[in-house]
C-alpha cells in the first residue's frame, strides 16, 4: 500500500538543484523573415492603392478638362454664329464681326490646350494604372512568399518547442528532470504566495525499486517508474508538474489543496497503480507551504515526512 506521511521537523538535505545541474533555453524566436516579408507587402499595397488613387485623380482632372473644352467649343460656336449674324447686319469687315471673330478663335484655342492637356492627363494615368497592377503583383507575391515563411518559422517554432521539452523531460518517465523541474516547482511556489492559495508538496519514492531490478531485471523496474508515473498523472490536474528529483524518488505539487485533499489524491494513484497489475508500492511525504519558507525548505520537510513514514511502516 501506499504510506503517506505529513512533514514534521526539517532535516537539511540539499536537494534543490541548482541552474547549471540542467541548463534550459528559451525558445528560439522564429519568424522574422516573414514579418518583414508581410511588412513589405503592405508597403507595396500601400504604394499600389496610392498609385491607383492618383491615376484615378488624373481620370477625373481629364474628364473635367473635357467637359471644359467641349463647353468652350460650344461658345466659341455660338460667337461663330453672332460674328455671321453681326456680318449679315453690317456687312463684312465691320468692328463688331471682327470683335466676335477674334474672341471665337481665342476660345478655340483655350478648348484645344485643355483639350491636350486632358489627353495628357488620361494618358499619364493610364501608366499610373499600369504602374499599380504591377505593384499589386508584386505585393500578392511577396505576400505568399511571407504565408510560406510563416508556416516555415511555426514549423520551426514548433520543432524546437518539441526540443525543448525533450531536453527538459526525462526519457523514462516524462516527468521533468531535476534542473528544469526546480525552476517549474519554483514557479508553482512563487504562484502559489501571490494568490494566497497555499500549496502542498509531495516526495515520492518507489519502494524496493533495487530489490526489483536485481530479482526481475532493469526493464521490471523501469516499467514501475512508468507505472508510478502514469498512476500519478491519471490523478492530478494537467498543470500539477511531476519532477523525477532522484534514480527512485519523484516530487509532485498541488495548489490550491490541503493536505487532506492530498492524501486522497494519493488513495487514488495508489487504485490507478494497482489496477495496472502492480504490486509493489510507494511511500510518500508531504510538506505544506510556510510563509517563510523557500523551496529547498519545502522540499527537506517533505523528505523528512517520507522517512518518518518508512520508520512508521517499519514498526508496524
Amino acid at each position: 500500500m501506499f504510506n503517506v506521511k505529513p512533514a514534521t521537523q526539517p532535516r537539511n538535505r540539499a536537494l534543490v538543484p541548482t541552474a547549471g545541474d540542467d541548463p534550459s533555453a528559451e525558445p528560439p524566436t522564429e519568424g522574422q523573415a516573414a514579418t518583414a516579408a508581410d511588412r513589405t507587402s503592405s508597403d507595396a499595397d500601400q504604394a499600389s492603392a496610392t498609385a491607383d488613387l492618383a491615376a484615378w485623380g488624373r481620370d477625373e482632372a481629364a474628364a473635367d478638362r473635357e467637359i471644359v473644352s467641349t463647353a468652350r467649343d460650344t461658345a466659341a460656336t455660338a460667337r461663330d454664329r453672332a460674328a455671321e449674324e453681326r456680318e449679315l447686319a453690317q456687312g463684312p469687315g465691320g468692328p463688331l464681326y471682327e470683335a466676335a471673330i477674334k474672341q471665337a478663335g481665342e476660345v478655340r484655342a483655350q478648348a484645344a490646350a485643355d483639350r491636350d492637356r486632358a489627353a495628357a492627363d488620361r494618358e499619364q494615368a493610364t501608366v499610373d494604372r499600369a504602374a499599380a497592377n504591377l505593384d499589386r503583383g508584386r505585393a500578392a507575391r511577396d505576400r505568399k512568399h511571407a504565408a510560406m515563411d510563416r508556416e516555415h518559422a511555426a514549423m520551426d517554432r514548433r520543432q524546437a518547442l518539441v526540443e525543448l521539452e525533450r531536453a527538459h523531460t526525462d526519457e523514462l518517465t516524462g516527468a521533468y528532470r531535476r534542473g528544469a523541474g526546480g525552476r517549474v516547482l519554483q514557479q508553482e511556489l512563487d504562484r502559489a504566495r501571490r494568490s494566497g492559495e497555499g500549496l502542498v508538496l509531495a516526495f515520492v519514492d518507489v519502494d524496493g525499486l533495487k530489490a526489483t531490478n536485481d530479482q526481475k531485471g532493469h526493464a521490471a523496474g523501469d516499467a514501475r517508474l512508468r507505472d508510478v508515473v502514469g498512476a500519478m498523472r491519471s490523478k492530478i490536474r494537467s498543470y500539477e508538474p511531476i519532477v523525477r528529483h532522484g534514480g527512485d524518488e519523484f516530487l509532485c505539487s498541488f495548489a490550491g489543496v490541503g493536505m487532506v485533499d492530498v492524501r486522497g489524491r494519493f488513495d487514488e494513484i495508489e487504485a490507478a497503480f494497482r489496477d495496472q497489475g502492480n504490486s509493489g508500492s510507494i511511500s510518500v511525504g508531504l510538506a505544506e507551504l510556510r510563509t517563510d519558507d523557500d523551496l529547498q525548505d519545502l522540499i527537506n520537510r517533505a523528505d523528512e515526512a517520507l522517512i518518518e513514514t518508512r520508520s512508521d511502516t517499519k514498526r508496524a
